[in-house]
């Protein structure tokens, strides 16, 4: 594979060590790359400063991590997972982190925009290398439900029956 086709189809960062063995989350993992890239594009692209842009960029993120999140969370309840305790709280924790750096976007702070792309990137790299690798064996194709994030919760943010 040339350099030019590994980038097209290989996020920014991701690499096949991060891999869990999971078709689905790496799926996920790697669409967390893509969108660290976007928000890093929209931030210093040609565009720079169009809070519209980096808005919708923010409100894509929080959306995703919510969806992403809720995939491990039922895939490791549906199969007892034994640190599942552990797991969430490094979710809540990341979850918490994003959406307060949202706020503050959003309360006026423009500038902390410019820091969300490499947040996400060192937090999905040092995540999935402590705490995904830990479920790898206990998580599988079979066992994680592999479709698109909008179908795991209904309009009220249930969870939906697998």
């Amino acid at each position: 594979m040339t350099e030019g086709t590994e980038k097209e189809t290989t996020p920014n960062g991701w690499s096949p060590d991060l891999s869990v063995g999971v078709d689905i989350i790496d799926e996920d993992h790697q669409a967390f790359f893509r969108l660290a890239e976007l928000l890093r594009d929209v931030i210093e692209g040609p565009e720079e400063g169009n809070d519209y842009l980096i808005e919708t960029a923010i409100n894509v993120l929080e959306e995703y991590v919510e969806g992403h999140f809720l995939r491990e969370e039922m895939a490791m309840a549906a199969v007892n997972y034994p640190f599942l305790g552990e797991h969430l709280a490094a979710h809540e924790a990341f979850a918490a982190k994003a959406h307060q750096i949202a706020q503050d976007y959003r309360g006026g702070n423009k500038d902390i925009a410019g820091t969300i792309s490499g947040l996400v990137e060192r937090w999905i790299v040092g995540h999935i290398q402590t705490i995904d690798k830990q479920y790898c064996g206990y998580l599988t194709n079979e066992n994680v439900d592999s479709r698109p994030l909008i179908y795991l919760s209904d309009e009220d943010g249930n969870e939906l029956e697998v």
